[in-house]
């Protein structure tokens, strides 16, 4: 079959009103009530949300969040605003709302990826109720329309639901898996000015029904488990899973230019911590290359120089005792004019002396890229006098 492709636009409503809630009786199984949205309850649900919003009592202000899918309550979800609820008004098919979209929102309804809302009650907010006698239950209104097999067995199990009547919006969001059926869409394709007609086209399905030719389940599962994996409900349009997708790119390309930078950082970091090692080892003793070669890659692995301690420890690796040594008693003068060594100008001979040993072995350090023991140990060779050795 031949048939024209249309890129027409969705279109907002022309009064700028939404219906966020049909009136009517409408099941929900997974909390087993049977939520009955009567003039009573659009009346309250819009007073209430109205007095709320001027008075500024709304969770954020005097405007409601809208998000998508219910993620603002969920700890492990965004809760980015797809637009606020400013203003609610009762009609004769439902409760219609007045929304400030923001730019995330306006851009997912004008493109269709959103058209649906999904209202939230709190149980709190709902009060028990007889499901209206007059028009006939449920299951007889589905028998009086003809409803035959599955239709029929639903209706009869929703006419044994308790009713329930909301009082007071607790939530929106936007979906389009919406449980409350009879909404109008937030948009509408807008074929006018074409002069063509949407065309539904019925793929061939020899005998086979066509929603089950067009279903995939496979494909179906595996973009679940692909929702499931970014964070989001399994039941996401594939649009919203894109755009999730297409996110993580945009990170991920705002940190390449970070790369070599954390690379330097890293390895730098390495040069610190091999130091510290060297010196820990030298501290507890290890003069065993061996030994050292062994340990190295341990301490080197963990975080800090208080767990890297612990481990020498552990290994049964004490730290040495670096007390100076004790010096001999002074020689006794019997000059006349004798006197003591003066024990702090040797301090002050001592001090310069390690200063100096230091300061080369940080130039030999840089020189050679070495590591602090490396460097050390061939000064010492180079210069034994800094260490107070002989020079052989």
């Amino acid at each position: 079959m031949n048939t024209s492709i249309l890129n027409a636009d969705f279109s907002h409503p022309a009064d700028g009103w939404y219906q966020i809630e049909p009136k009517g009786e409408h099941p929900n199984q997974a909390a087993g009530v049977l939520q009955v949205i009567d003039e009573a309850a659009m009346k309250s649900i819009v007073d209430q949300f109205n007095q709320d919003a001027a008075a500024g009592k709304l969770r954020h202000g005097s405007e409601m969040l809208i998000d998508h899918e219910h993620f603002s309550d969920q700890p492990d979800k965004e809760t980015r605003a797809y637009g606020w609820l400013v203003e609610l008004q009762a009609r004769a098919d439902g409760i219609y709302g007045r929304v400030r979209w923001s730019k995330t929102g306006q851009e997912a309804v004008d493109g269709g990826d959103y058209r649906f809302f999904s209202t939230e009650y709190a149980p709190a907010d709902c009060v028990e109720c007889q499901v209206a006698s007059g028009e006939g239950t449920r299951a007889e209104q589905g028998a009086a329309n003809g409803e035959t097999g599955q239709n029929a067995s639903l209706a009869t199990r929703h006419s044994t639901l308790p009713g329930v009547r909301p009082l007071r919006l607790d939530g929106l969001t936007l979906t389009n898996m919406n449980n409350n059926r009879g909404q109008k869409p937030i948009t509408n394709r807008d074929f006018s000015g074409t002069g063509v007609s949407p065309v539904r086209i019925e793929p061939e399905t020899h005998g086979q029904d066509a929603r089950a030719t067009n279903e995939q389940p496979t494909e179906r599962k595996r973009m679940n488990t692909v929702a499931n994996q970014l964070g989001l409900a399994a039941d996401v349009s594939e649009e919203t899973i894109l755009a999730e997708v297409t996110r993580l790119l945009n990170r991920v390309t705002e940190m390449i230019p970070h790369e070599e930078e954390n690379k330097s950082l890293r390895e730098r970091l390495g040069v610190i911590d091999a130091d510290q090692v060297h010196t820990l080892l030298d501290l507890h003793g290890v003069r065993d290359e061996k030994i050292r070669n062994r340990l190295k890659p341990v301490l080197m692995s963990l975080n800090n120089r208080e767990e890297r301690v612990a481990a020498l420890l552990d290994f049964g690796f004490k730290p040495e005792d670096r007390r100076p040594a004790e010096r001999p008693a002074p020689r006794l003068l019997n000059r006349g004019a004798g006197r003591q060594p003066r024990s702090e100008l040797m301090n002050v001979s001592e001090q310069a002396l390690a200063q100096r040993a230091e300061a080369e072995i940080g130039e030999y350090k840089i020189r050679n890229r070495c590591t602090y023991a490396e460097a050390r140990n061939a000064v010492r060779i180079a210069r034994p006098e800094l260490f107070g050795l002989e020079k052989k």
